[in-house]
This record gives C-alpha cells, structure tokens and sequence, in this order.
C-alpha cells in the first residue's frame, strides 16, 4: 500500500504539475497574442499613405501600449521586436517601398520563455527546462471618408516639393479647385476638379446634388474616380449654394461674404496656387472700418480667410500665424494663443443684400452643419505619377484636405484655401476602418 500509494501520490504531483504548465503557456500565448494585435492595429490607422506613416506606425506598435505577464521567466514586458510593412499581403506577402504604399503592417513580438514545473519532476537532470512562446498579427486599414463633396485637385508638390499640399507650411494658401472652363490651364490631362460619386455617378444633376448638399450621404474609400466634363452651370449652383444667392439652392452658411483672393492669384489667372497673401487691411475697412483687429495680425502673418471667417461669427478659436484650431477643447498646444471676438460681427449691406461680394448675412435658412458649411473636403491626387486622364480610378493614397471656400462662384473655378490635411485623427468624418488579416 505504501508503494502504491507513493506510486499515484508522485503521478498526482506530475498531473498537477501538468495542468499547471499546460495552463500557464495558454494565458501566456493568449496575453501575447492580444499585445501582438493591440500593436498591429492601433499602428494600422496611420498607415494614411502620408510621409512617416512607417515612423508613426512603428512607434505606435512599440510605444502606444505597454503589457506585463508575471508568467514568463525571462522578464514581464511583453515588447514588439519587429515591425514590418507591405504593399500586398497573401501568400507571397510584397513589401513597401516607402509610405505611400505601405497598406498592411506586420507586429511581431520578443519571443518569451516559460519554466516548466513538471519535466523537473519527471527528468531531474538539472538542465533548464523551459519553451520559448512567440506571437505576431498583421492588420490593415481602409480608411474611408463620409460627408465628402465630389471635388478633387492635383498635388502641385510632384513639381515642387515645397508646394505639397499636405505640407503645414502651406495652411492658409489659396488653390484653384477646379479653373474655369477654355482657360490655358488645367491640374491634369483634361478639365479636372471633379470626382464621381461614390456609386459611379458622373451625370451633371448627380454632380450638382452632391455638391450642394449639407451632408452628402456617400462615403469615398483610398481610391476615386474622376469625373470629367465641365459641367459649368451644374458646379456653380452646387457650390453657390453654400452663399445665399437670389434664386439659389438653399441652406446657406452662416456667413456668406466673399474674401479677396490671394495676390498673386488676382494678379495671374493662370496661377493655380497663391502664397496665402491676401489683401486683409483693405478688406477690413471695406467691410469693418479701421484697422484688423491686433489678435488677428500678431505673429509672422496675418490671419487667414478662414480665421476671419470664424471671427466675424464671434467663436473663439486658437490660432498660431495661419494654423487653426477650432472648436477649441481644453488648453492649446505651444505656440497657439486663443482669439476671442467680442461678438458677431458679419458684414452687412441693406443696399447689395444677397451680394457675397458686399453682404454677408444671409436671408435664408442657415444650413445645420453651420460654420462648416463652407468647408470641403477634397482628395489629392498624384496626377503625373498615376497619368490621370478620363474616367478612371486611381489611389489617393488617403491625402484628403480640408478646404475653406473663399468665394462664390462667378467665372465658374472654385477658389479653396487649404485649412489642413485630414487624418482619422483630425476628422470625425474620416475612419481608419482596421481590421486583422492574420
């Protein structure tokens, strides 16, 4: 009985042991695999096809999060070892080349080491008993943007890297979106500044729906279509309806005044981006009297349309020489000084009512999105490197800007002022709809 007793009582111990080992591998592998996918996605999300989307990507799968097991033996910090990245993920997975075609990222974690309690037990040689556990995701994102009018625009930084539209040295200057029909210039082969809805439709009245609607109801993914034609009459109503024109569509902004173009834009009409100079001090006694408020020249330059825009509604906003930030949610960045307008102040002229270029109240009613109203968002295209020419899809890479519409339309080209370049990070509109794929 004894024999057999110390038989099962050491067999016991083994099982015991076994359950133990058994488990504590399964919790580990399951904390890895949770580090590993928690890292893969939350690095996904910047992979917006942008310059240092890898940088960020890999900083964020390294440092967003951090993770701690009491099981391995080799340490409790569950750490990525490596990040990689590709421009195609199957069987035969292609790696990027760079940013712009970064489109899935590999996490792969320190592999970790579990003591066993059992094989001690069973082989007491006193050799280290142990198994090394490794775990990896891949996830991807395809970001896709909602609320977004049909408008697209050339990235003049293919022939000038200082002119990248996505560069913050560039916020505040004015582009033509989309220049004006016969003209000697144009942003690619053919008369662009247009994109198909997202359903396909290219049609002149499907056009103008989407280009006057408060909330467009389709979401546009990385890649587009554009829509060629010029579609003159079409895209001034649709745009115009932001600005509260005698016999227009309606739902205006609340703010519907026209501001002057940049300088060298007025100057050339074959000039399709300005330096961001615009005549404020004149525009300000025209419409205002006296000179531009002290909060609204302070700093390197003046203030942008936009942020004129924003304080003849009085809202406060933070503003840093042409970057903004509005609405303000708790304390600004460094460098940032918030504007406070006493009150509103929109341009009124009993004499030119319903005239943008005099009056800036409007008499209809005010469209839901309200300051918003007057912002566009719209994709960036790399025309020469993709060779945009008709009715074709083609990446954006997920380079979208937002856009401040400075005016109405009259000679049928729509001016925009860059306001910034979005991201998921930046825009409520803008999901980086991720997912694992392995």
């Amino acid at each position: 009985m004894t024999a057999y007793s110390a038989f099962f009582m050491v067999f016991a111990i083994g099982v015991g042991a076994l359950a133990i080992d058994v488990g504590r591998m399964t919790v580990l592998r399951s904390q890895m695999q949770d580090r590993a996918d928690a890292g893969a996605m939350a690095a996904a999300v910047q992979l917006d096809g942008r310059n240092g989307a890898q940088a960020r990507a890999t900083a964020v799968a390294m440092n967003a999060m951090s993770q701690m097991s009491a099981i391995p033996g080799d340490g409790q910090n569950l750490n990525v070892q490596t990040v990689n990245f590709y421009s195609v993920y199957g069987a035969t997975p292609v790696a990027a080349t760079g940013d712009e075609d970064s489109k899935v990222v590999e996490v792969i974690l320190e592999p970790r080491r579990v003591n066993f309690f059992l094989e001690p037990i069973l082989n007491p040689s006193g050799a280290d008993h142990y198994e090394n556990l490794a775990a990896r995701a891949v996830a991807a994102a395809n970001p896709f943007i909602c609320q977004a009018p049909p408008l697209m625009v050339c990235d003049l930084g293919e022939a000038d890297p200082t002119m990248d539209l996505a560069l913050q040295s560039n916020i505040g200057r004015q582009i033509v979106l989309k220049p004006p029909p016969g003209g000697s210039t144009s942003w690619g082969p053919g008369n662009y500044g247009l994109l198909a809805l997202p359903d396909g439709s290219i049609g002149a009245d499907d056009i103008e729906t989407a280009l006057a609607a408060v909330q467009p109801a389709d979401c546009y993914s990385l890649d587009v279509s554009t829509a060629p034609g010029v579609k003159t009459n079409k895209v001034q109503n649709g745009i115009n309806a932001r600005f509260d024109l005698p016999g227009g569509l309606p739902f205006p902004a609340p703010d519907v005044i026209n501001y002057p173009k940049d300088v060298e834009i007025e100057a050339d009409s074959t000039v399709l981006m300005g330096s961001g100079t615009w005549d404020i001090d004149v525009y300000w006694a025209a419409k205002h009297g006296g000179s531009v408020p002290v909060e609204l020249q302070q700093g390197p330059q003046s203030a942008s349309r936009y942020q004129v825009y924003l304080y003849e509604q009085g809202l406060q906003f933070g503003r840093n020489g042409r970057l903004t930030i509005y609405p303000v949610d708790g304390a600004l960045p460094a460098g940032y000084t918030a504007v406070s307008p006493g009150g509103q102040s929109i341009p009124v002229d009993a004499a030119n009512a319903d005239d943008p270029d005099f009056d800036g109240v409007p008499s209809q009613t005010v469209a839901s999105n309200g300051y918003a109203r007057r912002l566009v968002q719209v994709a960036v295209l790399q025309c020469v490197a993709e060779g945009v020419k008709g009715s074709h899809t083609y990446p954006t890479n997920g380079n979208f800007l937002e856009m401040f519409l400075t005016e109405s339309v009259d000679d049928k080209a729509i001016y925009g002022e860059i306001v910034h370049p979005l991201s998921p990070s930046n825009d409520p509109d803008f999901h980086a709809n991720v997912k694992l794929i392995d």
